[in-house]
């Protein structure tokens, strides 16, 4: 949003619709076009077919920007983003009333919204795929990276790292939700195998994210594979705080199995970090040369191409820089321009 401020030079005035009083707080921006509205209850079975309509009919707007969904019952014009479609097709790895929910709400948004957003081009092409819809109707608008995520001192983020958190070794780095589709258990067994086959590996692997419905499992292998003393669990670290551990680490890895756009890759080759990632989904897309690539499906796989950035030297180097220079093709103000040229063309 305050990147749509800076970019936007005209008149539109802008709503911003929340539920959490205290985002709504963080969220602050400080321009007069742009006013929150708190919408309540939160809770989505009422939010969307009921209480959004109804502020929508005393306030009514000319162009409504939603998320996945689009509320019934309004009848300004509508764009929808949508960051995922692996509902459709890893529903094991959404729970049971999400899943359905998705299934059911997402295609006939996509088909009731006059723009469709999606991050990547590889969700474009799935969209289009998937639900038949015209090419045109769907923008590509890449998410950004923030500003302060950028290369730190090396040594000084060990040291807070270490003081702060405990982490005095040398560690690999993966950050995201800890579910299913992140493949978390496939870390675990290639940074088993790097430690079985290689006595000079970092010590520690770090991992960063919520403990959601894939945490129980993940806990489980770690504890068969008897990493309970190198897995380091650090659940919800600030944002803040995150370009120290991304410039801190010997190497970061995400071997999704899905991803769409991969906005923790992004964060971590802005910072400098060697970047180790999967061939599926939007991150060859999005690395574009600037990480190693390895199977999700094989861990053999996923630990030789951590083995190559941590014993090369030379590679390790070449993908700090490259991803470096990669991140900084991705900002919130160039998402921003191109989300409000989709607007304009709506209007």
């Amino acid at each position: 949003m305050r990147s749509l401020a800076r970019v936007d030079a005209s008149r539109n005035n802008y709503s911003i619709y929340l539920t959490n009083p205290a985002v709504a707080a963080q969220q602050f921006i400080p321009d007069s076009r742009f006013q929150n509205r708190l919408l309540e209850p939160s809770a989505a079975v009422f939010r969307i077919p009921m209480v959004f309509p109804w502020e929508l009919a005393l306030r009514p707007v000319d162009l409504l920007h939603a998320q996945y969904f689009v509320p019934p019952f309004v009848s300004c014009k509508t764009v929808v983003t949508i960051h995922d479609i692996s509902f459709a097709y890893r529903s094991k790895d959404f729970q049971p009333l999400h899943r359905w929910g998705l299934k059911c709400l997402v295609p006939w948004s996509v088909r009731r919204a006059e723009k469709v957003l999606v991050v990547s081009q590889w969700l474009k092409d799935a969209v289009v795929r998937l639900y038949d819809v015209e090419p045109g109707k769907v923008v590509v608008t890449p998410l950004g990276v923030s500003e302060h995520f950028y290369p730190r001192d090396i040594e000084s983020a060990r040291a807070h790292i270490a003081d702060s958190y405990g982490v005095e070794e040398p560690f690999i780095l993966y950050v995201g939700n800890i579910v299913p589709g992140k493949n978390v258990s496939g870390i675990l067994r290639a940074f088993s195998k790097l430690r079985q086959n290689w006595t000079s590996h970092p010590k520690k692997l770090v991992i960063i994210g919520p403990k959601l419905w894939g945490w129980s499992a993940a806990n489980s292998l770690a504890t068969e594979l008897k990493l309970q003393d190198s897995v380091v669990w650090l659940g919800y670290v600030p944002q803040e705080i995150l370009p120290l551990f991304y410039s801190a680490c010997e190497a970061f890895l995400f071997p999704s199995f899905s991803e769409t756009f991969g906005l923790p890759v992004l964060e971590a080759m802005s910072c400098g970090a060697p970047v180790v990632a999967s061939t599926r989904g939007a991150l060859p897309e999005l690395t574009a040369g600037a990480a190693v690539l390895v199977d999700p499906d094989a861990s053999d796989d996923i630990a030789e191409g951590l083995f190559h950035v941590l014993c090369d030297q030379q590679l390790a180097s070449d993908l700090r820089r490259k991803g470096i220079e990669r991140g900084r093709m991705f900002t919130w103000d160039a998402t921003a321009a191109k989300t409000l040229a989709v607007y304009n063309e709506v209007i």
